[in-house]
């Protein structure tokens, strides 16, 4: 089992919510809410029914795999004749236009089993994804009655059951035949399938006597086995745990097998490109062998095969896998396995790629003296064996020498909340960390929330030369051991890097994308950055349908998300298109990082989305952008090259930016232009806001106001920003949503069009913040302070460098209007150095007495934008 406590208690409180979620008020957009039957053996057609709202016009269901089709069954219009006697017809079932609606779907044979996303597209847009699971086994539908015993449900082993827990009390009975000594697993599905489903599984022997019992084997999928004692029928109980919930969401992939099962695989990780042996532990693992190990309470089989894992870069930042991947694991590179049995193939699992060398650690725990050395840069795959016991790992480091140490278990999957402390390699006792613990941190406090058990990135500096090591534990160990409790270790230089997940902009409700001309579409895209980058992200869209621009998005330093914003041309014709989102930023040597954005959705949202709530979400397989003909009604445009800078000295003129990117120097303010235009002749009033770009006011480097707020005979107003005198330097992108209340009906010929919000988003602004300081200079001193006549002299100048600026700065002397007799030829203290020597010059016929003049120091932020220092400075010229 699992374990995810705070996660479960974050749940606890959704769960009242996620009953009553209604979708929010708006112009339609699709959604699906539930699909029946969840699932499709491969090679076999089946109809599904698509329940949801805005599914008005259906076309077809659109699948992440080219070998699933769904093509729609239009209902009868017309009456039918009685067969029994031809005078009489039966008129057509009335029909509701927005569903559900029911789809003929094809699985071309050569699918490979797992997890795929399903997508309804119709006249009101693409819907947000739901989960489809193609299996290899035979596939029926649950039948009623099937509440007691006498009416349980006959199936072979090799057996899918798509059912429903239709209300809290349904308890749904199955009952199988097997001989004695098999190994049958059933299994239940319900996270995998986005159902709201908690299902605990029973299994009797026909005497009543209960034989196994699971939940929440894996978030809420349920899982259990059974050694069969006698030749007989078994039966299954299946229920909603606590039954205080049920209906039509509660969907379920109840399998009844003798496939294998695969809990857990080790090494979980392994380095790209190159061919691993890797062991599986499971179930019915085909020439498996026993090991001492358990999963909740059932004995594991081990089975070594052979992997070999993409080695392509661009698949090594990825994550590609055909199981249900929550945000927990969101954020880690890796690949899908299956293991194929002559009974069928087994549960998809994910596996990991390395980032250094990797050491599979092979002795047991014992002690410190007992620890293995690990190079470094390099990784460590390990797990605890035994109850209670640590594993110890040691590494050699030089004096000063900084090492990060990233210990991942709940990240990849495993159970157990893991722990570690480094210590002195010549007396263990001596804890120079302290515990290493969880990690609070989260992509997003609600939108996708990725926080777990595992402790943080830790930064070890050395205090001398010598061996250290790391002490490995995990709070439950008592109870969870064994490979199911793995982890991997990382140990080495830092390496600033970033990935990122991508989600339509209504993070609190299940969305997909209805695009209207002239409009605009909306995503957020959440960075992770890892071992202290820092730099800006720029974000970019491939594979638009004509018609549709994105515009410009940078992540600003150390900003963790952006609002991408898709414009949307008056006459793009419809369409319906995959898209991919990349982001490139530069690493700490200027190597060029390119990473592709993981698409993810919102599987259950809240009632609340201003208190924080976490919602339920998952990666997603594609994202989809759709096009419709209906017009926008309204959209907003900023005049960025007619904006004003206000320089903050007052010295300085204000000016008209010019161009498409406002630069302002910390401090600086400026008004830009915005305007407002309606397609729908009431023109209602608009209310702009802000997107923020940081989690909280204080944290904001960017404040944004709005002057007034546009109507229909005030349509343009101003937006005033202002570059905060703290904030970090850099690339930001603005982004403001506007909302209007626009009367709308689905039918344009109604007489009655009630309001209901609209929102649009703006012409994004790119403000450049430039730093009011590059460094910190010291100049001098000079000896005695005191320069002589017709001599030469050093004057040092000194700078410690600010906001990673690693160029060149321009040295020179300017003396005051009435010195004369002292002159200096300009110097560079070139690009990564720290120092510089003005040498200043005095004439032999100088007047004596006091000087004075300026050292100017100045360099160019971001290769154009001066940045200027200046110190003055006086000095006495002596005979």
């Amino acid at each position: 089992m699992r374990r995810f406590t705070f996660g479960l208690a974050v749940l606890s409180v959704m769960a009242g919510n996620l009953s009553a979620q209604q979708p929010p008020p708006g112009l339609p957009s699709a959604r699906v809410q539930h699909v029946f039957p969840a699932g499709i053996r491969a090679g076999a057609s089946v109809e599904v029914t698509v329940t949801g709202t805005d599914l008005e016009e259906p076309e077809k269901l659109l699948f992440a795999h080219p070998g699933l089709k769904g093509e729609w069954i239009k209902p009868p219009t017309e009456p039918t004749p009685d067969p029994k006697d031809p005078k009489k017809t039966t008129p057509p079932p009335k029909t509701n236009p927005a569903g559900p609606h029911t789809f003929k779907v094809t699985a071309a044979a050569d699918v490979p089993p797992g997890v795929y996303d399903l997508r309804v597209v119709g006249k009101w847009g693409a819907s947000n994804p739901r989960s489809f699971v193609v299996g290899d086994l035979p596939e029926v539908n649950e039948k009623e009655p099937n509440n007691d015993v006498p009416d349980a449900q006959k199936i072979e082993i090799g057996t899918t059951v798509n059912g429903v827990i239709a209300n809290p009390t349904d308890v749904d009975y199955t009952t199988f035949a097997g001989k004695k000594g098999q190994r049958v697993l059933v299994s239940c599905l319900a996270t995998s399938v986005d159902s709201k489903a908690t299902p605990m599984i029973e299994v009797y022997e026909a005497t009543g006597r209960k034989l196994a019992t699971s939940r929440n084997y894996r978030e809420s999928d349920a899982l259990t086995d059974v050694v069969l004692p006698a030749d007989g029928e078994y039966l299954i109980r299946l229920f909603q745990f606590t039954y205080t919930a049920g209906g039509p969401d509660y969907v379920y992939r109840l399998t009844v097998s003798a496939a294998p099962w695969i809990d857990a695989v080790f090494p979980p990780v392994v380095e790209p490109g190159k061919p691993t042996p890797v062991t599986l532990y499971g179930r019915n693992l085909p020439g498996g062998q026993p090991t001492e190990y358990t999963a909740d309470g059932r004995a594991l089989e081990k089975l070594t095969v052979s992997v070999t894992p993409p080695g392509v870069p661009a698949a090594v930042t990825q994550l590609a896998s055909r199981a249900h991947v929550e945000p927990t694991c969101a954020l880690q590179d890796g690949f899908g396995y299956s293991l194929k049995g002559p009974n069928g193939t087994s549960n998809p699992v994910t596996i990991y790629f390395a980032r250094d060398k990797l050491t599979v650690k092979t002795k047991s725990a014992g002690g410190p003296d007992a620890a293995e050395v690990v190079p470094t840069p390099g990784e460590v795959a390990g797990f605890l064996a035994r109850r209670g016991e640590r594993d110890w790992v040691a590494f050699v480091a030089k004096k000063g020498e900084k090492v990060t140490i990233d210990l991942a278990a709940e990240r990849i999957g495993a159970s157990g909340d893991f722990f570690f402390s480094v210590r002195d390699g010549k007396d263990p006792k001596r804890d120079l960390s302290g515990d290493q613990d969880d990690d609070n941190d989260t992509l997003h406090p609600s939108g996708f929330y990725t926080r777990t058990t595992d402790p943080a990135p830790y930064q070890f500096t050395a205090p001398e030369d010598g061996r250290y090591l790391i002490a490995i534990g995990c709070r439950e160990s008592s109870y969870l051991n064994g490979p199911t409790a793995a982890y991997r270790l990382r140990i080495g230089q830092p390496l600033p890097d970033f990935r990122a997940v991508v989600m339509p902009y209504s993070r609190f409700y299940q969305t997909g994308s209805s695009a209207w001309q002239g409009g605009t579409q909306a995503y957020h895209v959440f960075a992770h950055r890892t071992d202290g980058y820092s730099g800006a992200i720029g974000v970019t869209v491939e594979g638009l349908p004509a018609g549709v621009t994105a515009q410009p998005l940078t992540i600003g330093p150390a900003a963790r998300w952006g609002v991408l914003v898709l414009d949307v041309a008056p006459g793009a014709a419809p369409a319906n298109a995959a898209v991919t989102v990349k982001l490139t930023g530069t690493d700490a040597a200027g190597k060029k990082l390119e990473r592709v954005a993981r698409p993810a959705s919102v599987v259950w949202g809240t009632n609340q989305p201003d208190q924080n709530v976490p919602v339920l979400a998952k990666l997603d397989q594609s994202l989809v952008v759709a096009i419709r003909a209906e017009k926008a009604p309204f959209s907003i445009k900023a005049d960025i090259p007619n904006a004003v800078v206000k320089p903050a000295s007052g010295k300085d003129k204000e000016e008209k930016v010019n161009g498409p990117v406002v630069v302002l120097r910390q401090g600086d303010k400026a008004t830009v232009p915005v305007k407002v235009s309606w397609t729908v002749p009431e023109k209602p009033n608009v209310t702009l806001t802000a997107e923020p770009l940081a989690q909280n006011q204080q944290g904001q480097p960017v404040a944004v106001q709005f002057a007034t707020q546009p109507t229909k005979d005030k349509p343009d107003v101003l937006v005033n920003i202002d570059a905060k005198t703290g904030s970090v330097p850099g690339t930001y992108t603005i982004v403001f949503r506007g909302t209007a209340p626009v009367a709308f009906a689905k039918d344009p010929t109604a007489k009655q069009k009630p309001n209901v919000p609209a929102e649009a988003f703006g012409t994004p602004i790119t403000v450049l913040v430039v730093p009011s300081a590059l460094g910190r200079f010291t100049t001098g001193p000079l000896p005695n302070n005191t320069l002589k006549l017709g001599t030469s002299t050093d004057l040092p100048i000194k700078v410690e460098r600010l906001h990673d600026f690693a160029g060149e700065y321009k040295v020179s002397f300017v003396p005051a209007k009435d010195a004369t007799g002292v002159t200096a030829t300009d110097v560079v203290i070139a690009a990564g150095k720290d120092e510089v020597k003005l040498l200043l010059k005095t004439a032999p016929d100088a007047k004596p007495g006091a000087l004075a003049g300026t050292v100017v120091v100045t360099a160019l932020y971001g290769g154009k934008h001066p940045v200027t220092y200046e110190n003055k400075v006086s000095f006495n010229l002596a005979k």
